[in-house]
């Protein structure tokens, strides 16, 4: 697995085996969606089957609680009330907030637009988008993705 390029690794898998396949991250199988389309059935409409989160046995190593990423079912559904309440309460859902959370999703789908279709790992991008929100929530300001 060409671990350097890994989005492009995964678009060439897509073009040889399709949509779904299943690929071995050291011994954990993992099943890979890849597509707007399908992703999009399976978080949509198949929403209650896709909910969970699997196992990962470093992470619930390193980490004596899962917290709200690593987390499942009844304990995330806590975790998630007690995030939103807290989120609240920082002035969520009021519209200055949510004027906020607006113009970083501008900045993101413009970034978003620059890959020019090519596979690319959202990851950074996320974070630096939530990163924002959060600096604009508290410190009044943004930075650039840059």
């Amino acid at each position: 697995m060409n671990t350097k390029n890994l989005p492009q690794h995964v678009d060439e898998l897509s073009e040889k085996y399709g949509s779904i396949f299943t690929i071995y991250l050291g011994s954990e199988r993992v099943v890979v969606l890849y597509g707007y389309e399908i992703v999009k059935e399976a978080l949509v409409g198949l929403g209650e089957e896709f909910s969970g989160r699997g196992s990962m046995p470093l992470f619930e190593k390193m980490a004596q609680e899962p917290g709200i990423v690593f987390s499942n079912g009844e304990q995330w559904k806590q975790l998630c009330r007690f995030a939103i309440t807290s989120l609240r309460n920082f002035g969520m859902g009021k519209k200055s907030i949510e004027e906020r959370i607006q113009e970083e999703t501008h900045f993101l789908v413009e970034r978003l637009r620059n890959t020019h279709g090519r596979p690319f790992d959202p990851t950074l991008f996320l974070t630096h988008a939530v990163s924002n929100v959060i600096c604009a929530i508290i410190f009044g300001d943004r930075f650039d993705y840059e």
